[in-house]
């Protein structure tokens, strides 16, 4: 399953207890409340007959219930089968916008061929062209979700399209909120913060700054550019709560949590989460409860209490959302493999093992497909659009044609026409000349098996970055790492295998690297990353999470786990200079000195290496 984030359906999972935490009482399922109301609209209306002409309190329900959904879900619920009811007594037009709202209400419950169908059938239907754009917002998150990336990007792109035209507040901010979403799934994160901006800007309401603040901290976690500690985090859960936002500010601390633990402070986070477990559970949305209980295993693991981890590894499974594959599912079931190994149950951690496996295996397939899905979306689009103006072009083609012939025009004016068309068609044959030379341009830079930068390339990246550090007086770090034993791996599995680990290698370390980080392939096993603005602790800890990060990656040959490691070299230019040769020379020294002290680890450059950094100095460099 997709990495859904804990937001859920439209951005938004409402609460389902009452603002202030209070339960409420009840009359036949339906609120004491909605009963007063309704009995004083009435009353209201058989004494004054001109309240005849008053809102309809069928409508102020609906609307009310629309209202609720993200903050009260208990009286949403309560409303709706309140109306479910009595649906018969309703107007077309408010039957219409009751089944909208119970599709909402069946993608929140998980339901989500059950709510495709319906949403889909009020957007074909309804006389109202605002809910029939609602509704086709709502049903492209859930088709999203429902794992049909397709048809999901095909319907965003439509309504991306009319969203300009719609001034209805609530629809743009639904339609807002879940663009923003799905460009998070597919990693376009970037164009996911500009629509967070855009839903925070318009504020509809007051709970857009909220939604949008969500969208904008995630779409920086994904990117590796949020930091522990960021006062962005708190203001965001403050500007939520200050709405009635709770799960919004849930998931927000949900990111801090992930922080913590990436940072190595298991303790730290299992306060942010303990703190707000309760009213995660109280939400009874299978996704986030399932992220909070896997999270939370993961804390108590690193904290050292395996018990713990075991209960909330074992919940984690049990609240996921069933026939999914989501990243709680996977970290779970890899957490009680762990577990079971470590007391010796070899039998249970195996079954663990192998259910982790086809989970992950899972996951990452949905991971290709939605980001294929996009791809594909995205040029056949841009195909389309190329193929209109084609046809475009011709029927002007013809049309003038049409005209030459119809008025008998003189040959000259004939011949001008012809000339032209031959020089669109020149320039169109220039232009495509020029797109061929640099897309092949593009391709010389890259590695042609792990898609990063070639050693050319990254040298002459390198060599810029390093120039404008040393103007700017600003610290660079480079890393050379080494996967350890490769040529076994090669000689023991083959090639696939060893392609499979090189392919991986370079896959996983790209997601811990900033935009910044130039990364390239050196040759062979080989790797390089220059970190600029980075002093050499920080390039410490990162080659440590690469370092975890490689070590962690999971190949088999024949039922047979293949080890992977890497060892790490560091030179700083604090120590080194700016000159690429020598950091260079200074880190692969490094790195020798880490496979002498038995692989898998990081070394940085030390003055006792220089006698190796000589005779490498005094070898050409390229």
């Amino acid at each position: 399953m997709m990495r859904t984030s804990a937001r859920g359906i439209e951005a938004s999972i409402p609460l389902p207890t009452s603002p202030d935490g209070c339960s409420r009482k009840k009359l036949s399922g339906v609120p004491l409340r909605l009963v007063v109301i309704a009995f004083a609209l009435a009353l209201s209306a058989a004494v004054h007959p001109a309240a005849a002409a008053q809102p309809d309190p069928t409508a102020q329900l609906l609307e009310r219930a629309n209202d609720v959904r993200l903050t009260n879900y208990t009286e949403f619920n309560s409303i709706l089968q309140s109306l479910t009811g009595r649906a018969a007594q309703l107007s077309p037009e408010q039957r219409e916008y009751l089944r909208y709202l119970q599709g909402w209400k069946k993608a929140y419950d998980g339901d989500y061929p059950g709510a495709i169908a319906e949403l889909e059938e009020v957007a074909g239907t309804s006389r109202d062209p605002m809910l029939r754009f609602r509704a086709q917002v709502t049903a492209a998150n859930v088709l999203v979700v429902a794992s049909r990336y397709e048809d999901a990007f095909v319907q965003l792109a439509a309504l991306l399209t009319e969203l300009p035209g719609v001034s209805d507040g609530s629809a743009r901010e639904q339609a807002l909120g879940v663009a923003g979403e799905l460009y998070l799934e597919v990693g376009q994160y970037d164009l996911a913060m500009r629509y967070g901006r855009m839903l925070a800007q318009e504020n509809w309401r007051g709970i857009g700054a909220c939604k949008g603040v969500v969208i904008e901290l995630d779409s920086l976690f994904r990117s590796g550019r949020l930091q522990e500690g960021s006062p962005m985090i708190q203001s965001g859960i403050d500007e939520c709560l200050k709405v009635g936002m709770v799960t919004h500010a849930t998931a927000i601390r949900t990111f801090a949590a992930r922080l913590a633990l990436a940072n190595g402070h298991p303790a730290q986070a299992l306060q942010i989460l303990q703190s707000t477990y309760a009213a995660t559970l109280q939400t009874h949305y299978p996704r986030m409860i399932s992220e909070y209980d896997a999270r939370m295993a993961q804390a108590y693991l690193a904290e050292g209490d395996a018990t713990r981890a075991g209960e909330f590894a074992s919940k984690a499974v049990a609240s996921a959302v069933k026939n999914q594959f989501t990243q709680p599912l996977v970290t779970a079931n890899q957490i009680l493999y762990q577990i079971a190994k470590a007391r010796g149950d070899y039998k249970a951690a195996l079954g663990f093992y192998e259910q982790y496996a086809v989970d992950n295996l899972g996951y990452l397939n949905e991971v290709s497909a939605r980001q294929l899905a996009y791809e594909k979306v995205t040029h056949e689009n841009i195909a389309r659009q190329l193929k209109i103006e084609s046809l475009s072009r011709e029927n002007r083609v013809l049309e003038l044609e049409h005209t030459v012939a119809a008025k008998e025009m003189v040959a000259t004016r004939l011949y001008g026409v012809i000339l032209t068309l031959v020089l669109a068609l020149i320039g169109l044959w220039a232009l495509l000349t020029k797109r061929s030379q640099l897309h092949f341009k593009n391709l010389s830079r890259l590695d042609g098996l792990t898609g990063i930068s070639n050693r050319l390339h990254f040298i002459e990246q390198a060599e810029a970055a390093l120039a404008y550090a040393r103007k700017s007086g600003q610290d660079v770090c480079l890393a050379l790492f080494d996967l350890d034993y490769f040529k076994s791996i090669n000689d023991r599995f083959g090639h696939a295998t060893g392609d499979f680990v090189l392919k991986r290698s370079a896959t996983l370390c790209r997601e811990y690297l900033r935009r910044s980080d130039i990364f390239g392939r050196f040759g062979g096993e080989e790797f390089s990353v220059l970190l600029p603005g980075c002093r050499l602790e920080e390039a410490r800890e990162q080659s440590e999470q690469l370092r975890r990060t490689i070590n962690g990656i999971d190949a088999e040959y024949r039922g047979t786990k293949v080890a992977v490691s890497a060892s790490f070299g560091i030179a700083s230019s604090a120590v080194s200079g700016y000159e690429l040769a020598r950091l260079l020379a200074h880190a692969d020294a490094a790195m020798y000195r880490a496979k002498l002290a038995g692989r898998n680890c990081v070394m940085a450059y030390d003055t006792a290496d220089s006698g190796e950094v000589k005779a490498i100095l005094s070898t050409p460099q390229p």
